[in-house]
Formats: C-alpha cells, structure tokens, sequence
C-alpha cells in the first residue's frame, strides 16, 4: 500500500491518470460544445462561413472569462449567452456595412424559439452519424462534400469523374 491508501499492484491505473485541471477540463467542455455553439450562431446568423468566425471569436471569450465559470454547473446555457453577445456584435458589425434586417429585438424572438429546436439535437446528430456509417464509402463522400463543404455539384461531379445529374441523383 502507498501513503495515501492506494494498493498500486491492484490498481497501477492510480499512476498513468493525473487528474485534470480546472483549465483542461474547461478546454474539453469547449470542445464538446463546438458543433452546438457553431449550430446555434448559424440559427441565428445563416451564413456559416461567418458562424465559424463567431465561433473563434466567442471560444477567445470563453477562454478569457473561464475563471468565471463553475465546473459543473450548465455550459451549454453560459457559453451560448457569449455566443448570443458576438452575434449581436456580429450583426451591429455587418449593420454598419449595408442595411440588416435583423435587428437585436427579432434576434430576440428568433432565440426564443431556438431552445425547443435543440432539444434533441444530439440525438438527431448522433442517428445521423449512425447513418453515414452505413453508406458506401462513395456515398459518404458526396454527403460530407456536399454538405459539410459545401462544395457544388459540378466540383464534386469533377472529383468523381461523373456527370453532374449522377451527382445529383445520388445525393438527392
């Protein structure tokens, strides 16, 4: 037995697992959140290009305000009310440029209908990674180019050696 009670030959595990600091932990509930940050500020945005940009600006938030947090109280709920502030910047931002019709009280009212949208996204999130998995290898490809990058049929047609209308009966 060690000092602290700990029989190392019943349990060698105790040397390989250092227990995370507050600074690790709040790095992994980050990460964990960033596809439902991103989902809820392209909710409220549109435009993913420009969600991904409000995402790296929010993460530098929640990174300098982690002190404030509290380890196991609700993430989700904190990190999304950042989230709501850089899209209201975002939005005053983009204001400026040429004329928005999202103004912060229709910001308002769209936020209040996203809660019950949400609800089962990780369920939705997780039979769709179900899903991909069973698909030809092919077939997943055209998926994620589709729709993860976005990319247009024609470039994907090209990458396929396919004519487009293929490219768009498989996916569609």
């Amino acid at each position: 037995r060690s000092r602290i009670g700990i029989n190392l030959q019943e349990d060698p595990s105790f040397l390989y697992e250092q227990p995370m600091t507050d600074g690790e932990e709040f790095a992994q509930l980050i990460t964990l959140h960033q596809q439902r940050l991103h989902a809820h500020i392209f909710s409220l945005i549109g435009d993913s290009n420009a969600a991904w940009d409000v995402l790296q600006e929010t993460n530098l938030i929640l990174w300098a305000k982690r002190d404030e947090f509290q380890i196991g109280t609700n993430f989700r709920a904190w990190s999304h009310s950042f989230a709501r502030f850089q899209v209201m910047a975002f939005l005053r931002d983009k204001s400026r440029e040429r004329l928005s019709l999202l103004t912060p009280e229709i910001l308002e009212k769209m936020e209040a209908e996203i809660p019950s949208e949400f609800e089962h996204y990780d369920k939705r999130l997780n039979a769709l990674s179900a899903c991909l998995q069973n698909l030809a290898p092919t077939a997943t490809k055209l998926v994620q180019w589709h729709y993860k990058e976005q990319l247009s049929l024609l470039k994907i047609s090209k990458r396929l050696s396919m004519g487009a209308n293929a490219v768009k009966q498989a996916l569609f």
